[in-house]
C-alpha cells in the first residue's frame, strides 16, 4: 500500500501542477511528464514479484471505465507501444514514417501523450486512490506498530521476499548509506 499511495501521490501533485497551467501539451517536458504520468498511476496495478499487483477492487464503481482507458493508454501507447495499435482511421499513434522531400529523407515517430482533459479527469480519480490507500496504510501500520516499536530505534525493510525471516528486518550500514537520498517514510506517531 506504500508503494501505491507514494505512486498516487506523485501522480497528484504533478497532475496539480499541469492543470494550474503551468505545463502546456505544447511544451516540450509535457509529453514524457504526462506518459509518466500514466505509467507512475498504473505501476501499482501490475505485477510486482512478489507483492503481486493492487487489485482493481480499490478503485469505485464511478471511476472503472476512466480507470481501464488510463491502464490500457498504459499498456498499448506508452510502456508496450504497440506499432500496429490504430486509435481512428488513418491514425497510429505509435508509428514511424520515412519522409522524403526529394533531397533529403528523414525518419519520423510519432509522439501521443495524454490530452490535458484525461489528466482533468484522473485528479478526482487519483485523490480517491490516495484516500483509500491511506486508510490501507494506516490499518497496516497499527496492526505492525507493536513489532516496529519492539525492534528498537534502526531502520528496517519490509520483508517480502523470505517466508522464514521476520517481517522487518534492520537494514546494513551500507544499505542504510544507499537509500539515504531516497526516503518515503510513514509518521508512526500518529497512530500510538
Amino acid at each position: 500500500m506504500e508503494v501505491a499511495n507514494f505512486a498516487f501521490e506523485a501522480v497528484r501533485n504533478n497532475l496539480i501542477k499541469i492543470l494550474e497551467g503551468k505545463l502546456s501539451e505544447r511544451m516540450p517536458e509535457y509529453y514524457p511528464l504526462s506518459v509518466g504520468l500514466i505509467c507512475i498511476y498504473a505501476r501499482p496495478f501490475t505485477n510486482n514479484f512478489p507483492v503481486g499487483e493492487l487489485s482493481e477492487e480499490i478503485v469505485p464503481e464511478e471511476f472503472k471505465s476512466l480507470h481501464k482507458q488510463i491502464m490500457k493508454m498504459r499498456n498499448t501507447l506508452f510502456a508496450h507501444a504497440q506499432a500496429s495499435l490504430r486509435v481512428g482511421k488513418d491514425d497510429y499513434p505509435n508509428e514511424v514514417v520515412v519522409e522524403h522531400d526529394g533531397t533529403i529523407p528523414r525518419i519520423c515517430v510519432s509522439r501521443a501523450a495524454a490530452k490535458t482533459v484525461v489528466l482533468e479527469r484522473m485528479l478526482p480519480l487519483v485523490k480517491t486512490l490516495i484516500e483509500k490507500t491511506s486508510w490501507h496504510r494506516s490499518k497496516f501500520a497499527k496492526k505492525y506498530v507493536k513489532t516496529i516499536l519492539n525492534n528498537g530505534k534502526g531502520e528496517f525493510r519490509l520483508n517480502v521476499t523470505d517466508p522464514n525471516a521476520p517481517i522487518f528486518v534492520p537494514l546494513s550500514e551500507d544499505e542504510k548509506l544507499v537509500r539515504k537520498k531516497k526516503r518515503s517514510a510513514f509518521d508512526f506517531s500518529t497512530i500510538i
